[in-house]
């Protein structure tokens, strides 16, 4: 069964979202309506054609299968925004394309129409489909500077998701304002980016009970340390780590995940 098949048939009860990896920074939300969010997936070798960055890792998920809802770009550089990918996911899809300025004007310029597209900046939120997201903060530099982060709520559980960003401290006060459950966060240590030890440190400091590493070996030159992330983690009474294999599934719900064989995974009750 490829991925797309697997995304399909997931099985979703209330209370409950099955979370995918996608690779890089790239995740898959489903709710028990079968309504999809994605964030940040890069699904073609655009990168390759534009920067020259080789895709070490498979093409799990074609742009065509994918039928989001709500499709959120955190910033504008490549492995965010899939030029290749976006104009196909537009056309075979009614997904809301959702993101800082510098992304709506590249969805403009791409041919999507306005009445697919929402601008959101730090604090501004978004209920669609019954999927409410809230905009923060990313300091990914000056080659990003409107770079986001984002907090989404579905069926009762709240996902936050860095985007690309260093350790900047001034962040945390309002993404922990949100009571995110799960951290999804870029480890990879360079191009403006936190390192396994500082991923750790943030999901601990904004009070996520659940934190995912991600933003690394996609490409040679990225690099990243997932072990050092998990080994930060290791002994946390109030954070647990789980590192995905890209493709795989989470179904989370309250204070507990089951990946795909089954297993279950408890975490710290706050």
């Amino acid at each position: 069964m490829n991925l797309a098949e697997q995304i399909s048939k997931a099985k979703v009860g209330p209370g409950q979202v099955a979370l995918f990896w996608l690779g890089q920074a790239g995740f898959l939300l489903k709710d028990s309506q079968g309504h999809q969010f994605v964030i940040d997936p890069y699904l073609t070798d655009c990168g390759e054609r534009i920067k020259g960055f080789k895709r070490l890792t498979p093409k799990l998920l074609a742009p065509a299968d994918l039928r989001p809802d709500l499709y959120f770009v955190t910033h504008s550089h490549f492995d965010h925004y899939d030029y290749d990918a976006i104009p196909i996911v537009a056309k075979h899809s009614q997904a809301l394309f959702c993101g800082p300025k510098s992304c709506v004007d590249l969805f403009k310029s791409a041919g999507l129409p306005n009445d697919r597209l929402k601008e959101l900046a730090p604090g501004q939120t978004l209920i669609h489909h019954g999927i409410e997201i809230t905009a923060t903060k990313a300091d990914h530099g000056q080659l990003a500077p409107d770079a986001l982060g984002l907090l989404v709520t579905m069926d009762s559980r709240r996902f936050f998701f860095s985007g690309d960003t260093a350790f900047n401290p001034e962040i945390i006060p309002a993404v922990a304002a949100l009571k995110p459950e799960v951290a999804a966060v870029s480890i990879n240590g360079l191009f403006g980016n936190m390192n396994g030890e500082e991923g750790a440190l943030l999901a601990t400091k904004i009070g996520a009970s659940l934190a995912i590493p991600c933003h690394f070996w996609t490409f040679l030159e990225h690099q990243g340390a997932p072990w050092t992330f998990m080994e930060s983690l290791k002994n946390s009474p109030a954070c647990l780590p789980i590192c995905l294999s890209q493709g795989e599934m989470l179904i989370l719900e309250k204070n507990r995940a089951m990946d795909s064989r089954g297993r279950i995974f408890n975490w710290p009750v706050k």
